[in-house]
């Protein structure tokens, strides 16, 4: 595939690849998405002087390297669990809590694979209630303080 066939919500032709050609594509995909993350990170170091425009650029950067921990969960699905896990996984790369979460979750220590699905579990809610009598309904803080710093 040639660079014009990767981006652009192309990631759906994942779902339709045999494993080794799957493989092949995400190799040649994962240094772009390096370089575009990496590339955000240093356009928002240097930004000293407007520190809001730093943050979405470095927040932006985060959220391209957790498409790269995507990629490589990808990668690393069992061949025989492919078909039935990579179409989510393809959500995941373009849904912004998703990468998110991918994000933040390289600074968790969880003590095992059920505890890192609890902190996964309470923190991909799209809503929680709040109030004494859960009479608030406040919108999912991650994608809210995303929202709120662009």
């Amino acid at each position: 595939m040639s660079k014009i066939d990767i981006g652009l919500r192309q990631g759906k032709l994942l779902c339709q690849m045999k494993h080794d050609e799957r493989l092949d594509f995400l190799a040649e995909g994962l240094p772009i998405i390096l370089e575009s993350a990496r590339g955000f990170w240093k356009a928002s170091q240097q930004l000293s002087a407007l520190p809001h425009e730093a943050n979405v650029l470095e927040n932006h950067a985060e959220e391209e390297a957790a498409k790269i921990l995507i990629l490589m969960d990808m990668v690393r699905c069992p061949q025989k669990l492919g078909a039935s896990k990579i179409g989510n996984m393809v959500k995941w790369f373009y849904d912004h809590l998703a990468r998110l979460i991918y994000a933040n979750a390289t600074s968790w220590k969880p003590m095992h694979v059920t505890q890192l699905r609890e902190y996964v579990d309470n923190t991909r809610k799209a809503h929680f209630l709040d109030g004494a009598y859960g009479e608030y309904i406040v919108p999912n803080s991650e994608l809210s303080n995303r929202e709120s710093t662009l």
